[in-house]
């Protein structure tokens, strides 16, 4: 019986000690959690609340960029003015999503608070637009037909004028913005560009030409006056035709798209180069009073584009008819094309050199138009010869069945136009909207990247007619005898 009671005292015990255990090891485990519990909670605390400093930070710092650029004219010359910098993986530190050339959303600098529209139009408006001071302006774009004024039909294809070679990268420098977009507003200069109202974009350097000053010199004009004059003599003794095409700047034709505190003067250099080429005795292609007209008779059409420092076809257009009825004053079976000979497509353009250089190259988009004869009789690319680009002509289209600005020197043939006249033509990056009508306007055109008077290429190309096509901005360098720049 005692042993009966000792085991069963036993089993007791054991039970005792075993229930014992459990319980510690239950509240050790407890424990453990809670303790976890709360590390987790602290942590989820402390992120949250870094998370809200950090959010704070930025709307700060948000704000006090935007006060800093409420002045008349602002500028942003360094990166302190809101720059936005890249990471390794292609974000945008200062929020928004992966930049790849599409719209984004959400971020500031992908909203604007002043209307900027970002696309080459703004909005959908058609409207007037009026400025502070009073002024109304026409508003314009450039990526749509007219009905019943243009053919946009698709039976003629033409290859747009974009990249085959080279892709704009997002982590490049034209691709890394100087300036918040929403700060891109009328007054803003900067990266030597001068932002305008409706979306316009002006290059600074073209000031001094716009407000009549850097005028040439007594001894650069007379200078000038005698090396054109023995140009001119020598074109004539070789039963030559000597023009002279000056390309407006932007600002010229667009004066009232300008920034408040900007003035056009009455009398600019251009005046005094067409009193030098008069001078001269070489006939001067003042297309001021052509675009000017051109403006009144298309309000609904661009003639430059909005986020480049150049004029499109549309202004090629008119420039080329300009030219054309000078040349056909001298030589009467020069070929002219009409405007209604032509289809014109609207095509999404690489001519953005203004975004360029804020660093929106692939963020800003415009468009333009492309004139394809209807007829097919065009001429053919004979020879050419590429030069290296820069900038943003890389993303030019290169080959020999299409025109791009990368092409340095190369001729055209049009055998439709057998009883036309041959041409030499010097240029600079104006030229590009003039050579698609150019070209089937001659027998033999040769197009030449550079502002040197060549005797000897010009008789190699058995040329007829002598033409120079130099932008405004551009007459300073011609007349010193400098590379074509651009």
């Amino acid at each position: 019986m005692r042993k009966i009671l000792a085991f069963l005292a036993l089993i007791l015990t054991l039970s005792m000690l075993f229930l014992t255990a459990c319980d510690e090891d239950k509240k050790s485990k407890d424990t453990t959690k809670s303790l976890e519990t709360a590390e987790e909670t602290t942590e989820e605390d402390t992120t949250e609340e870094e998370t809200t400093e950090e959010e704070t930070t930025e709307e700060t710092t948000e704000e006090e960029t935007t006060e800093e650029t409420k002045a008349p004219e602002i500028t942003a010359d360094s990166t302190d003015n809101g720059a936005i910098s890249w990471g390794g993986d292609g974000e945008i530190s200062g929020g928004g999503e992966l930049f790849n050339g599409g719209d984004g959303s959400g971020s500031d600098w992908d909203s604007p608070s002043d209307g900027f529209s970002g696309n080459g139009n703004s909005g959908d408006s058609t409207g007037p637009v009026e400025t502070p001071s009073g002024k109304v302006l026409i508003h314009t774009y450039s990526d749509r037909p007219v009905a019943g004024d243009e053919d946009n039909s698709t039976t003629l294809p033409y290859l747009p004028m974009v990249s085959s070679t080279v892709l704009p990268s997002p982590h490049e420098s034209y691709n890394q913005p100087r300036v918040l977009l929403k700060d891109i507003k009328p007054g803003l200069v900067c990266e030597h560009v001068i932002i305008g109202y409706d979306d316009y974009m002006f290059y600074e350097d073209t000031l001094n030409d716009f407000i009549g000053s850097g005028f040439l010199t007594d001894t650069v004009y007379n200078r000038a006056v005698k090396n054109l004059k023995e140009r001119n003599t020598w074109a004539e003794s070789h039963g030559k035709k000597f023009y002279f095409v000056i390309a407006p700047n932007k600002n010229t034709v667009y004066p009232d798209y300008m920034p408040e505190g900007y003035t056009m003067a009455s009398y600019r250099r251009y005046d005094q180069f067409v009193e030098l080429l008069q001078s001269a005795g070489i006939t001067a292609v003042d297309l001021r009073g052509t675009m000017a007209a051109a403006v009144q008779e298309v309000p609904e059409r661009n003639l430059y584009y909005k986020y480049d420092t150049h004029w499109n076809n549309h202004a090629g257009y008119f420039a080329y008819r300009a030219a054309m009825d000078m040349v056909r004053s001298d030589f009467p079976n020069v070929v002219i094309h009409d405007k209604s000979e032509y289809q014109i497509n609207y095509c999404e353009t690489y001519m953005k050199d203004l975004a360029y250089y804020l660093g929106y190259y692939s963020r800003l988009k415009d468009y333009g138009p492309v004139y394809t004869l209807k007829s097919g009789k065009t001429a053919q690319l004979m020879q050419y010869t590429p030069k290296e680009a820069w900038g943003q002509f890389v993303f030019a289209y290169e080959g020999p069945d299409g025109y791009s600005d990368k092409l340095y020197y190369f001729q055209y043939k049009n055998d439709y136009n057998q009883g036309a006249p041959n041409a030499y033509i010097m240029r600079d990056s104006y030229s590009i909207a003039m050579v698609p009508f150019l070209k089937d306007s001659f027998y033999m055109s040769t197009y030449n990247w550079t502002f040197s008077f060549s005797e000897s290429e010009i008789l190699k190309s058995d040329a007829d007619v002598i033409m120079v096509i130099v932008a405004e901005r551009n007459l300073r360098s011609y007349v010193n005898g400098e590379a074509v720049a651009d």
